[in-house]
């Protein structure tokens, strides 16, 4: 059997994680129109973005804290319904500051779902399984990034750009109503530490002294830098270097999601025959051929689609491999504030995001082969960490830790 973990849950988590990249990625066809309609430039339309993912990235941070004081549930459910209500201020918007306070109000409720399917998924397993529901997460979570701009690309051409906001309002109700009936406490009372805002900070600095977990950290980030910068530059990648339309984001996103989530349903198996770390060395060799590779094709020979995103579909295939492995790592180190853990990490993952918005798409706006070597870059700095987690993994877990990861 590829996976023994529950496909209802894994499924049920996967659809309430899948809100942060829905909203990032299903108005993007329609940034043109919301640019035109408000009277705003291209820069104006896109701090939309990077406004959503910095006020996602900052709410990671306490959303797991806050999860570990209240209950995984009622949290989620809170977090969801108002995103909701946020995406709602957003599709009755009459002008762009009370859009873009809409799309801040999204950002910093979205993360309710992405960070406690990791913290939820942790709480009920361990070592292998944990790594399996991660790696199934993945499988379903990766429909989110491929269907998007698809999804949103047609409503914006049948419905106008605010039915994408109305879609996403129903959508995050129908999650809420889901995680009511189907979701189960996974944090009980007497695991529970009080919330307080001045103490939290302090954990989070003291984490951050755990140099296996700050390493891993940021492994998990630029592994998912480089692959999102593809979703980040959708719009240009689409138009500019492919030529191809607003209706056709396809053509870009479900090859790299097919790829990926391929990787996703192997990654325990992978890593079962191999070894964690002989899975994690291959994929970031992987990793490093991809860069090279796309680098060359593009830049010399300024191959055609669909021979321009091999780079990328490598690189996505070695990330979801890579994923799964590292997350469960990261969980390990604090098994009393995994809702904490879960909320670091998730900030820098989408940090990248962030990064990739405001500052990669601009530099390599309109040339293949710098994606590619964006792609490079980030191997070489997830090969940097990973060294780092090796070396300091032993001596940073918790006395008595006992995982079939170590």
């Amino acid at each position: 059997m590829l996976f023994s973990v529950p496909k209802s849950l894994a499924f049920l988590l996967a659809m309430c994680s899948m809100v942060g990249p829905l909203s990032a990625n299903t108005y993007m066809p329609g940034l043109g129109m919301i640019a035109e309609e408000y009277g705003v430039g291209e820069v104006a339309a896109y701090q939309t973005l990077s406004s959503y993912l910095i006020c996602f990235a900052l709410s990671s941070l306490f959303v797991g804290a806050i999860s570990d004081s209240l209950g995984r549930r009622s949290v989620m459910m809170g977090g969801l319904l108002s995103y909701a209500l946020s995406c709602m201020i957003c599709a009755f918007s009459p002008n762009y500051e009370s859009f873009l306070v809409g799309r801040i109000l999204m950002g910093l409720f979205a993360s309710t779902g992405t960070v406690l399917a990791m913290a939820v998924t942790r709480d009920l397993f361990s070592g292998r399984q944990a790594q399996e529901l991660t790696s199934l997460i993945a499988v379903i979570f990766a429909l989110a990034p491929a269907f998007a701009p698809i999804i949103g690309g047609w409503l914006v051409v049948l419905f106008g750009w605010r039915s994408v906001f109305f879609f996403l309002a129903g959508f995050a109700f129908l999650m809420a109503l889901a995680t009511f009936f189907l979701l189960k406490e996974t944090h009980p009372e007497d695991k529970r530490t009080a919330f307080h805002f001045v103490p939290l900070v302090t954990t989070y600095a003291h984490s951050f002294k755990n140099v296996a977990f700050t390493a891993g950290v940021f492994c998990n980030g630029f592994v998912f830098m480089g692959s999102i910068l593809f979703s980040a530059g959708a719009p240009d990648y689409v138009e500019n270097v492919m030529g191809m339309g607003v209706t056709d984001f396809g053509y870009l996103m479900l090859p790299l999601i097919g790829f990926s989530v391929t990787g996703s349903i192997f990654c325990t198996k992978i890593a079962a025959r191999l070894g964690e770390v002989k899975a994690m060395w291959l994929q970031i060799a992987l990793m490093y051929i991809a860069g090279i590779a796309g680098v060359v094709m593009n830049y010399i020979w300024h191959v055609p689609y669909p021979l321009c995103l091999f780079a990328v579909i490598v690189y996505s295939t070695a990330m979801s491999v890579i994923r799964p492995i590292m997350t469960v790592y990261n969980l390990d180190y604090f098994p009393q504030n995994r809702g904490m853990a879960a909320s670091i990490q998730q900030f820098f993952q989408t940090s990248a995001f962030a990064i990739c918005a405001a500052l990669w798409v601009p530099v390599v706006m309109g040339q293949a082969w710098k994606y590619d070597a964006v792609l490079l870059f980030c191997g070489v700095m997830v090969s940097v960490t990973w060294i780092i987690v090796l070396k300091t993994r032993p001596r940073c877990l918790p006395k008595g830790f006992q995982s079939e990861n170590c």
